[in-house]
């Protein structure tokens, strides 16, 4: 489990001190493919769904982090619903 930020346009350059000032939400990442070095594929659950839910569409991005630093940032590929989770 980890926290993570939607990214909404460039608000890296325009927010001071995001994305660690930014709504965070608790995630739920379970590896399921390794596509090369730097890139893999998770499964995605977040612990209140419903606060997702507006974000998620093929195309949203995501920055997860460690306290306040960044590790990843994600890309949403397909939104299967709450009962399957979510690939990215």
């Amino acid at each position: 489990m980890a926290t993570a930020v939607f990214v909404q346009g460039s608000e890296e350059e325009v927010r001071p001190g995001w994305p660690a000032s930014a709504d965070q939400l608790s995630i739920l990442l379970q590896e399921t493919e390794r596509l090369d070095e730097g890139h893999r594929r998770y499964l995605v659950g977040f612990l209140v769904p419903e606060l997702a839910a507006p974000h998620m569409r093929p195309g949203a991005e995501l920055v997860v982090l460690e306290g306040p630093r960044t590790v990843a940032r994600l890309r949403i590929e397909t939104v299967r619903g709450p009962e399957g989770g979510d690939s990215v």
